[in-house]
This record gives structure tokens, C-alpha cells and sequence, in this order.
């Protein structure tokens, strides 16, 4: 069966590093049907998704974190077809958004051959913090915390055996999750060349909604230019928790993620770097 044919679009990003919001911006396009967080459109095609253990009989399986083109099959991609087209309800394009899929780029430029994706990128500083308070409520690991289970795995396979060691705080392993994630995603986009993949700071969402709409309008060939997007976005996009220049930086931000934060443009002890940087 031939999918490519098929409008559909993918929005990616670490956890707390504003998809969720990012996707409601660009569900208030009317060509667009905004998907948030639907995940039986992943565990149901595709078992080894399930790193929360939402569903049963995925317990047992070969959960991981990362999956690329090689975790595909036919009978999954169809049943992941077959639940896209009753999601659409008609809209010309379907945009999907599960915050782990970022460790899945590959996975999904499989699935979806003229997909676009959209990727998303905050300081991970803040992106820690804000994991670590889902985590205190109980929020995050999913079913006898099998999420963080399979990002310890991640972690030995990547070699990051110290930095693990040093998870001893919701915090660290907010900063682990993330360096992760920011590090697996870079790998899959330079595997799919970076034409199909629309990169985006949080921090550039919070200072310019509109030229950030404009952007993402252009890559996903929205008729109407952003337009409702920019309306959409006019006074509902602010920041609701400190950022990274507030608070002096957690001691564990250095070990566990201060390359990666470097590499992203961003100061570890908060903030952007001046001068050049390597784009997310």
C-alpha cells in the first residue's frame, strides 16, 4: 500500500520544551487537524512504542526509547494508516504530535516518506526543572516507571554510564532525558537530511509567535500563509515558569548535560551564548 500520498506532518521535541503548545498554534490552521498526544495511534500499530505501559499486552515486548526504519512493518504501517484517516476528519493535512517520537525521526521519515517534520528545542535547564515537577506528581515514568527504566537502557547503550551514575534527583534526570533526546534527534535529521525537518527554538516562540508561524506555515505549505496561526498565538504565548537566567543553575547541569548544552547554543548557567552557535 502506498502512503506518501497522504497529507501528514509530525511535531517533535523533548518533552516539556513547549510542543504542546507549539501544536496548538498550528492546530488553529483550518487546513490542519491538530493531533495531541493520541497514542494509541503509535501502541496499537506499533507495541514496541509503548514505553509507558499504557496497554498491556505491550508489557514484556521490546519497549525502547529510539526506533528507526528498522522497527517498521507492514502490517503496522497499515494500521497506523488506517487510524490517521479516521483521526483526519477531512482536513487536508493531519499533524501529529508525541513528544517522545523525537528520539523516532528516523522511525518516522520511514513511515511517512514526504512527511515534514517540525522540532522544537528549549534550554534544557528548563526543560529539566519542569520534567522534575510531572515526575513528583506521578506524571511522567508511566506504569511502575517503565519510561525511565527504558532511558537508563538508552543511557548504557550511549555510553553514558557516568552521567547516569549522577541521577540521583528528579532534576538529573530531567537533564539526562533531555541531552538524549536534543542528541538522538541531531543523529536522525542528519540521517534524513535536513530539508524535511523545520528547526525551532522555544525561546524564539516566547519573542516572535508570528515570524515563528510564518516559518512553519512556509514548511508545511499552509494556504493561508500562517495567517491564523498569527491570530491564534496573539497574546496566548507568554512564559509561565522561570527561565533558565532566573535561578542559578542546578550543580548537575554541567556533568550531565553541559556539552550538549553548548553545542545547542546554550549557556549552562542560563541563557544563549553569545556569538555563533551550532543551530538545534
Amino acid at each position: 500500500m502506498t502512503h506518501s500520498t497522504e497529507p501528514i506532518a509530525f511535531l517533535t521535541g523533548c518533552g516539556r520544551s513547549g510542543t504542546s503548545i507549539l501544536g496548538q498554534m498550528i492546530g488553529a490552521s483550518p487546513s490542519v487537524r491538530y493531533l495531541n498526544d493520541y497514542f494509541p495511534i503509535w501502541v496499537e500499530p506499533f507495541p514496541q512504542c509503548d514505553a509507558w505501559g499504557l496497554r498491556h499486552g505491550t508489557r514484556g515486548l521490546d519497549n525502547r526509547i529510539e526506533l528507526t526504519e528498522a522497527d517498521l512493518t507492514e502490517e503496522g504501517q497499515d494500521q497506523f494508516w488506517d487510524i490517521a484517516r479516521l483521526q483526519r476528519r477531512g482536513k487536508p493535512l493531519l499533524v501529529e504530535k508525541v513528544a517522545l517520537n523525537n528520539y523516532r525521526l528516523r522511525f518516522l521519515a520511514a513511515l511517512a516518506p514526504e512527511a515534514k517534520m517540525i522540532n522544537i528545542a528549549r534550554h534544557g535547564v528548563e526543560v529539566a526543572r519542569s520534567i522534575a515537577k510531572r515526575i513528583e506528581v506521578g506524571e511522567w515514568y508511566g506504569e511502575g516507571d517503565r519510561k525511565w527504566r527504558l532511558l537508563q537502557d538508552l543511557a548504557r547503550e550511549r555510553g553514558l554510564h557516568d552521567q547516569l551514575g549522577l541521577c540521583t534527583t528528579d532534576v538529573a534526570r530531567g537533564l539526562l532525558e533531555w541531552r538524549m533526546s536534543i542528541e538522538v534527534a541531531r543523529e536522525h535529521v542528519a540521517a534524513i537530511g535536513e530539508g524535511r525537518v523545520l528547526q525551532v527554538r522555544y525561546e524564539d516562540l516566547l519573542a516572535d509567535a508570528a515570524g515563528v508561524a510564518t516559518r512553519i506555515a512556509g514548511h508545511l505549505g499552509l494556504p493561508d500563509g500562517g495567517e491564523a496561526m498569527r491570530r491564534w498565538a496573539a497574546g496566548r504565548i507568554e512564559r509561565k515558569n522561570p527561565a533558565s537566567t532566573d535561578v542559578p543553575p542546578p550543580p548537575e547541569a554541567e556533568p550531565i548535560a553541559g556539552d550538549a548544552l553548548r553545542m545547542m547554543g546554550y549557556d549552562p548557567a542560563g541563557g544563549l551564548l553569545a556569538g555563533p552557535t551550532v543551530a538545534p
